[in-house]
Protein backbone atom coordinates (compact mmCIF):
# COMPACT_ATOMS: atom_id res chain seq x y z
CA UNK A 1 0.00 0.00 0.00
CA UNK A 2 1.27 3.54 -0.77
CA UNK A 3 1.68 5.58 2.07
CA UNK A 4 3.33 9.08 2.91
CA UNK A 5 4.59 9.87 6.37
CA UNK A 6 5.17 13.16 8.15
CA UNK A 7 6.77 14.35 11.14
CA UNK A 8 6.92 17.20 12.57
CA UNK A 9 9.35 18.49 15.15
CA UNK A 10 10.18 21.67 17.17
CA UNK A 11 11.67 22.63 20.33
CA UNK A 12 12.87 25.87 21.68
CA UNK A 13 16.60 25.97 20.94
CA UNK A 14 16.75 23.18 18.52
CA UNK A 15 14.85 24.85 15.86
CA UNK A 16 12.20 23.24 13.59
CA UNK A 17 12.59 19.83 11.55
CA UNK A 18 10.11 18.12 9.62
CA UNK A 19 10.27 14.31 7.55
CA UNK A 20 8.39 13.50 4.48
CA UNK A 21 8.54 10.08 3.09
CA UNK A 22 6.58 7.89 1.30
CA UNK A 23 6.28 4.25 0.39
CA UNK A 24 5.20 1.41 2.55
CA UNK A 25 5.28 1.79 5.93
CA UNK A 26 8.36 0.14 6.66
CA UNK A 27 10.22 2.45 4.12
CA UNK A 28 8.94 5.66 6.02
CA UNK A 29 10.10 4.42 8.51
CA UNK A 30 13.63 3.45 7.50
CA UNK A 31 14.10 6.96 5.54
CA UNK A 32 13.04 8.85 8.88
CA UNK A 33 15.45 8.63 12.11
CA UNK A 34 13.90 6.76 14.90
CA UNK A 35 14.01 9.93 16.98
CA UNK A 36 11.24 11.37 15.10
CA UNK A 37 8.61 8.00 15.07
CA UNK A 38 6.72 9.67 18.00
CA UNK A 39 5.41 12.47 16.03
CA UNK A 40 5.50 10.50 12.40
CA UNK A 41 1.62 10.16 11.10
CA UNK A 42 1.48 7.72 7.96
CA UNK A 43 -1.99 7.85 6.67
CA UNK A 44 -2.68 6.64 2.15
CA UNK A 45 -3.14 9.66 0.36
CA UNK A 46 -7.03 9.23 0.55
CA UNK A 47 -6.56 9.59 3.81
CA UNK A 48 -4.78 12.69 3.94
CA UNK A 49 -7.98 14.03 2.06
CA UNK A 50 -10.38 12.77 4.15
CA UNK A 51 -8.66 14.44 7.53
CA UNK A 52 -8.29 17.65 5.74
CA UNK A 53 -12.25 17.85 4.86
CA UNK A 54 -12.53 17.43 8.27
CA UNK A 55 -13.13 13.99 8.96
CA UNK A 56 -10.90 13.52 11.33
CA UNK A 57 -10.64 16.59 14.01
CA UNK A 58 -7.16 14.94 15.66
CA UNK A 59 -4.78 17.81 16.42
CA UNK A 60 -1.75 15.53 15.00
CA UNK A 61 -3.73 14.39 12.33
CA UNK A 62 -4.51 18.09 11.10
CA UNK A 63 -1.39 19.58 11.63
CA UNK A 64 0.11 16.87 9.42
CA UNK A 65 -2.17 18.60 6.78
CA UNK A 66 -1.12 21.91 7.80
CA UNK A 67 2.62 20.79 7.63
CA UNK A 68 2.00 19.34 3.82
CA UNK A 69 0.09 22.20 2.81
CA UNK A 70 2.59 25.21 4.25
CA UNK A 71 5.94 23.40 2.91
CA UNK A 72 4.76 21.40 0.13
CA UNK A 73 1.67 22.65 -1.39
CA UNK A 74 2.90 20.65 -4.75
CA UNK A 75 3.00 17.39 -3.31
CA UNK A 76 -0.62 18.37 -1.72
CA UNK A 77 -1.87 19.10 -4.95
CA UNK A 78 -0.76 15.60 -6.18
CA UNK A 79 -2.30 14.09 -2.90
CA UNK A 80 -5.61 15.82 -3.70
CA UNK A 81 -6.02 14.70 -6.99
CA UNK A 82 -4.58 11.49 -5.67
CA UNK A 83 -1.46 11.36 -8.39
CA UNK A 84 -0.01 8.14 -9.21
CA UNK A 85 2.73 6.94 -6.94
CA UNK A 86 5.36 9.34 -6.36
CA UNK A 87 8.59 8.92 -4.52
CA UNK A 88 9.46 11.62 -2.13
CA UNK A 89 12.16 11.66 0.67
CA UNK A 90 12.32 15.44 2.71
CA UNK A 91 14.28 16.45 5.23
CA UNK A 92 13.41 20.27 6.12
CA UNK A 93 15.17 22.11 9.40
CA UNK A 94 15.27 25.67 10.38
CA UNK A 95 16.09 27.80 13.39
CA UNK A 96 15.90 31.23 13.90
CA UNK A 97 17.28 31.54 17.02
Amino acid sequence: MFLIGVSHYYATGEGVTVYVASGNEETIRKKIPEYYHPGLIILSPPDWVQVANGDNTSEKYLSGVAVLKTYLPVLWEQIEQNSCHFDISLKHYYNCS
